[in-house]
């Protein structure tokens, strides 16, 4: 399922359903300790005088959920005509602070005033399990908090417009948090009920406010869950709001401060400097999108912001934050992979955001082996991700690596100078990070062909010597020789240089299939011999042109390009390219000639990229520009990108979004604005 509202600030980042439900909540790592548990929901029910009660996710209620305009701030609308309710919901996570703040906004939808209970359940797993947690309900705060060791949660809630039973809280017990003593004005908590959940066959507290009232149990431990409730009048024509704060921190105190900072600062002025900030930090590089349509710029500024929260604060970037993914590996995309990251922050220095991947490349260098390599993934804390690359297979070792991963970095580390001429930051680098980088990809090498020795393909599913993972070797060496010569490292850019060239040359002589008449997939050698010589259509091939190895009017790059684009082009009504032929990875239908794979939206956008590099006028560029209006139309509402799509519905298929998804889509708008330029404009 996709997600359909993402809200963060880098330290903080928040997942919601299409029902406005959260699913994930990872802190203090951007991916990294998801506080809440696959399949689980954090419910929001209604209690309606007279009229009875209804969770947010019953067929009675319609939710449409969008952002407003180039924000993190979530804007939706959702109704229940039965319960006469009309809701507007503004969500998002302050840049600053580590609240999240859902403000409810009540109005009747048949003139009745009504007296109205508003209910938020909570399903916490701390540190993403179930088990030694507390919650309790803390009464001069009028909140519930839960906590385990250094990770504390405090709930609370305020109304406008109280019902009956409200009451003041002292806050005289936090002298050290609060400047002085006072008090939370009427209208907050007025129901909550503790207690155990997924716990032999306990459902949870939710079950409780179904009645439209809680037990009132204030404490509980171990596998614990939390429901308050807030009471509420509604008046015709009148707007009544309800607000949730949920506040992150690592200590009581500080969830007690935040609280404070929520209620002090007020929900209009921290809404209004959340939406601000996003909106200028979006906005810092005005940009002419020619003859694109507004609804294609509304994706790029989506697509940046959508990045930006998936970047942690101390440099990793996760691939995705939706845990639905669990269902099919029990593992998750929340992970720092070096290629995705490389593409990224390709698309974000391209775009003016450098502050971002700053952050990353410094990042590499605590990531770095000895011998200059990067493993498979990294968990956002820079510990090492879980992996399924082997050391040992086939009665030998094996080193279980793909070796783009090191190779896109210095590639992104070069283009990050050409944009930024950064030199201190570049030395910085060359001696963190790609002196050693580059003497490992010059060491990896068969001594009898040049060629980079096996590894794993960039989709992660087999092991040999790739069209792809030796065109991405070619170019970080390459990348690595500039980044010397600007430095003044002559020798070793000469030999990084030559390095690049005898593995572009056995690259043209291994993996050029003068039958077909384009590159192979891969080869496998063994003993000095090629044994088997892979065919398969592959889109990551485009790697050879894209990372500049070969130019675009290359004979051979154009016979690959036009066989890929008709071998790998989904013959259905919502079209596309798959990555391979034969892809399985979450098919709906066996493959077929029609429909080799899924359509995948960057192997799409990487077709448009092609259209693009050989457009030799501006009508050559339509096509291009029909396959980024494709990737927009297939966006959710929300403008949400996933990973791949129903050949057949146009439904969004594995995670979404998918930050390379969103990467891919910049990066193609970006080539798209600048040939259009330069065709313009000769």
């Amino acid at each position: 399922m996709p997600r359909s509202l993402v809200l963060g600030n880098g330290c903080v980042l928040a997942t919601f359903d299409e029902r406005l439900q959260m699913r994930d909540l990872y802190f203090p790592f951007v991916g990294m300790e998801d506080h809440t548990a696959y399949g689980d929901v954090h419910r929001i029910g209604f209690f309606v005088e007279g009229k009875g009660f209804s969770w947010i996710s019953d067929p009675d209620w319609t939710v449409e959920i969008r952002y407003r305009f180039n924000t993190l701030v979530g804007e939706s609308i959702a109704r229940n005509d039965r319960l006469g309710l009309s809701i507007r919901v503004i969500d998002y996570v302050h840049p600053v602070h580590n609240v999240l703040t859902r403000r409810w906004f009540l109005s009747t939808t048949d003139g009745q005033r009504k007296t109205v209970k508003v209910f938020f359940h909570h399903d916490l797993h701390i540190y993403g399990d179930k088990q030694k947690d507390t919650a309790f309900y803390e009464p001069f705060t009028n909140s519930v908090i839960h906590y385990r060791q250094t990770r504390y949660f405090l709930i609370s809630a305020i109304t406008d417009m109280p019902g009956v039973g409200n009451v003041k809280r002292d806050l005289g017990m936090y002298p050290s948090v609060l400047p002085s003593k006072g008090t939370i004005r009427s209208g907050g908590i007025t129901d909550w009920s503790i207690g155990k959940a997924d716990y032999r066959g306990l459902e949870g507290t939710w079950r409780d406010a179904e009645d439209g009232s809680l037990s009132g149990n204030p404490i509980e431990q171990g596998s614990v869950d939390s429901t308050i409730g807030i009471t509420c009048a509604i008046e015709p024509e009148i707007e009544t709001q309800v607000t949730l704060h949920l506040c992150l921190g690592r200590t009581l105190d500080e969830v007690v401060a935040l609280q404070q900072t929520a209620l002090t600062e007020g929900d209009e002025r921290l809404e209004r400097h959340t939406s601000n900030y996003w909106r200028s930090w979006v906005s810092k590089i005005r940009r002419d999108f020619g003859d694109l349509p507004s609804g294609i710029a509304d994706l790029y500024h989506r697509s940046l912001l959508l990045m930006r929260i998936h970047a942690d604060n101390h440099g990793g970037i996760v691939a995705a934050a939706d845990a639905d993914i669990m269902a099919f590996n029990r593992d998750t995309y929340t992970y720092v992979w070096p290629r995705d990251c490389a593409f990224t922050c390709m698309a974000f220095d391209a775009a003016g955001f450098s502050e971002v991947t700053r952050r990353f490349y410094r990042f590499c260098k605590g990531l770095q082996t000895p011998d200059g390599y990067l493993l498979h993934k990294y968990n956002p804390d820079g510990s090492v991700g879980s992996s399924w690359h082997a050391w040992f297979k086939n009665g030998e070792p094996e080193l279980p690596i793909q070796e783009d991963e090191t190779a896109l970095v210095l590639s992104a580390m070069w283009k990050h100078f050409t944009q930024q001429q950064d030199f201190e930051f570049l030395q910085e680098m060359y001696e963190g990070f790609v002196k050693k980088a580059a003497e490992f990809l010059c060491h990896f090498r068969e001594e009898s062909t040049g060629l980079p020795l096996p590894s794993y393909d960039p989709w992660e599913e087999h092991r040999g010597i790739f069209t792809y993972t030796t065109a991405c070797v070619a170019a970080g060496l390459q990348a690595a020789a500039r980044i010397c010569i600007t430095l003044g490292h002559h020798a070793h850019s000469e030999r990084y240089q030559t390095a690049a060239d005898e593995i572009r040359q056995a690259m043209l002589f291994h993996l050029y299939d003068e039958e077909s008449g384009r590159f192979l997939k891969k080869i496998t050698r063994r003993n000095g011999e090629t044994i088997d010589r892979d065919r398969t259509p592959d889109m990551s091939i485009a790697a050879i042109w894209k990372l500049g190895i070969l130019p675009v009017d290359d004979t051979r790059v154009i016979s690959t390009m036009q066989q890929l684009c008709d071998l790998l082009q989904v013959r259905t009504v919502i079209g596309g390219f798959a990555r391979y032929t034969g892809d399985f990875y979450h098919a709906t239908a066996e493959p077929s000639k029609d429909i080799p794979g899924n359509p995948w939206i960057i192997t799409t956008l990487w077709a448009a990229q092609w259209n693009i590099a050989r457009a030799k006028n501006t009508k050559e560029l339509e096509q291009a520009r029909a396959a980024i209006e494709w990737a927009a139309r297939y966006a959710t509402d929300s403008g949400i990108l996933p990973e791949q799509i129903h050949p057949h519905t146009g439904a969004p298929l594995s995670v979404a979004p998918l930050v390379w998804s969103h990467a891919t889509f910049v990066e193609t708008v970006l080539l798209y604005l600048e040939k259009q330029k330069q065709l313009l404009n000769p």
